[in-house]
């Protein structure tokens, strides 16, 4: 099974949808829409460097394997 992610401008939406809706029931398995903000999109996009950074070193790795 892959998982296919999509950005899809609001405008479009419906369109996408009804094209997944349409398929045969066999092709896809499950679906969701996800509602990103652009703020929340900015926060993910700056914050993910720090966050790498922070926890991306050996000491940590010992931990990583429990979480």
């Amino acid at each position: 099974m892959k998982t296919i992610k999509l950005e899809v401008e609001d405008s479009k939406l419906d369109i996408l949808l009804t094209i997944v809706k349409n398929l045969k029931e066999d092709v896809v398995s499950k679906y969701e829409v996800i509602n990103d903000s652009i703020e929340n999109k900015d926060y993910h996009r700056i914050s993910e460097e720090s966050f790498t950074k922070i926890w991306d070193n050996s000491e940590d790795s010992v931990y990583d394997k429990y979480l």
